[in-house]
């Protein structure tokens, strides 16, 4: 069998092994190798179909606007930019994770969230808005996530386009078909990869391998193993490559398990989409301003507990848990205009009273109207609608409450979105410490073996949107430059 040595070898070819590659060849590494197993027009992981935000620490206008040198300044005036600071986005990581989250790895993504960000700046990354809200000529954003890679809306391909733009100037060579059929070492010392492509099999040996395989989402098994009951049912927004068999080896190797392996970040999506790569079109984040019910008629969660970003990693668990895992979204003319451009690849289901529209969804008409009227009759009328804020418009004496953004539907014609929960990514992976560095079960260092991206496990019951990007970038960066230390 033939045997290579190469320095570093990056397994993935998403976003996080771009990173992370590009990363080594800066720090040094004369040779790096990325192992992606998905033939070449399906490549990039979950990024190719991801919305691509990031979250991170900035000051304010004037350092967005280093980012956006192309957008003229009448439009950029009109953004609000209020600074998101390192206390905010800690904060935020430990409400939504219940406080589960490891904490030294927290402050590293958070305290170098923003030098990771110019650094793809400079490598020349380009960027645009993000998505946002626009009220009185006012652009507004969920906080923290103001901009994303150019072409990140429906889909990373942007990004990773431009990231392999950036890896073929540097000779990073990319295997595609390229599927790692063992870790070879132990959990002291890790030596190389068993690589099978189409045409052979055949060992390298390197000094550092860094793992950016992905988590094991697109593995139905695994889903229904660690996920629970009808997990192998869900639809998969991302890449149908990220069945998980790296992660398995690594843990079969010796390496720690970290994270919640019973979590994964599952969003409520259209449920007439198709059951794999779906990427962010199918999205239905407007819930905050409409109710949502099931198949019964019943709503059966606080739409408006906070902003969408905060809690959509956990809502599609929520919708799945409902009879059928299915449930619609019910939108009056007052709140239809603040779903922006986030549902235009869906067609509503439209009617001019609730009877009627209860009818089209087939629920139970009674039901549907009686849920509609105690919505409506719980709504306080003294308390403004303010959707550039937690406006505290809330319901009184129903449940579940709706303690935000709480407008009772009223003005038809009602619109309708059938939803189901989608999965993303799982948060059951791989432990690293502040290096990059993977972790054996005695919780040492192994030599040689560095991971990023959702094989990492992190997250806990939910996470701020956008923070998985972020991750990605400060840990590959990380790992990348350690690893080009290691395997000269």
């Amino acid at each position: 069998m033939r045997t290579e040595t190469i320095p570093v070898v990056v397994v993935g070819g998403g976003s996080a092994a771009f990173e992370a590659a590009v990363a080594a060849k800066q720090a040094g590494a004369p040779r790096v190798v990325m192992l992606e197993k998905a033939p070449e027009p399906e490549f990039g992981g979950n990024a190719r179909f991801s919305h691509t935000g990031f979250r991170w620490v900035f000051s304010g206008a004037d350092e967005v606007r280093r980012f956006l040198p192309e957008l003229d300044d009448q439009t950029f005036q009109k953004l609000h930019l209020p600074a998101y600071s390192a206390e905010q986005f800690t904060a935020d990581l430990q409400r939504v994770t219940r406080g589960r989250i490891n904490k030294e790895l927290a402050d590293v993504m958070v305290q170098q969230s923003n030098a990771a960000m110019h650094w793809m700046r400079e490598l020349g990354i380009k960027w645009e808005i993000d998505s946002h809200v626009m009220i009185d000529g006012r652009y507004y954003f969920e906080p923290g996530l103001v901009i994303h890679p150019v072409g990140g809306v429906g889909g990373g391909l942007g990004q990773l386009m431009q990231w392999r733009e950036i890896a073929t100037r540097m000779e990073i060579e990319i295997r595609y078909e390229s599927r790692v059929k063992q870790l070879i070492g132990n959990d002291r010392r890790m030596e190389g990869v068993a690589v099978s492509d189409a045409n052979e099999e055949y060992d390298i040996h390197t000094g550092s391998l860094i793992l950016c395989a992905g988590g094991f989402q697109a593995n139905p098994e695994m889903r229904a193993r660690y996920l629970g009951a009808n997990a192998d049912l869900m639809k998969v927004r991302g890449s149908r490559h990220d069945t998980g068999e790296v992660l398995m080896m690594a843990l079969a190797l010796g390496c720690k398990a970290s994270g919640h392996w019973q979590g994964a970040h599952a969003t409520p999506i259209d449920s007439t989409f198709p059951d794999v790569e779906i990427g962010s079109k199918a999205n239905r984040y407007g819930y905050p301003y409409s109710i949502t019910v099931n198949s019964l008629g019943q709503r059966f969660f606080d739409e408006g507990e906070a902003r969408h970003s905060y809690t959509y990693a956990k809502t599609g668990w929520a919708v799945l848990g409902q009879p059928g895992a299915v449930a619609y979204q019910i939108y009056d003319q007052k709140t239809i205009p603040l779903l922006g451009t986030r549902y235009e690849f869906s067609t509503p289901i439209v009617a001019n009273r609730i009877d009627e529209l209860a009818g089209k969804i087939g629920v139970e008409r009674a039901v549907l109207d009686h849920t509609v009227k105690e919505f409506n009759n719980a709504v306080r009328k003294d308390v403004p609608f303010d959707p550039t804020k937690l406006d505290g418009k809330c319901t009184e004496g129903i449940t579940p409450k709706k303690s935000n953004w709480a407008s009772p539907l009223d003005q038809p014609p009602y619109w309708a979105y059938s939803i189901t929960g989608g999965i993303t990514f799982t948060f059951g992976g791989l432990q690293i410490n502040e290096s990059a560095q993977v972790l054996n079960t005695s919780g040492n260092p192994i030599r040689g073996l560095y991971a990023s991206g959702d094989i990492v496990g992190l997250f806990f019951h939910n996470y701020p949107s956008c923070t998985g990007q972020t991750r990605n970038v400060v840990f590959s960066r990380l790992a990348g430059r350690h690893a080009a230390a290691q395997g000269l």
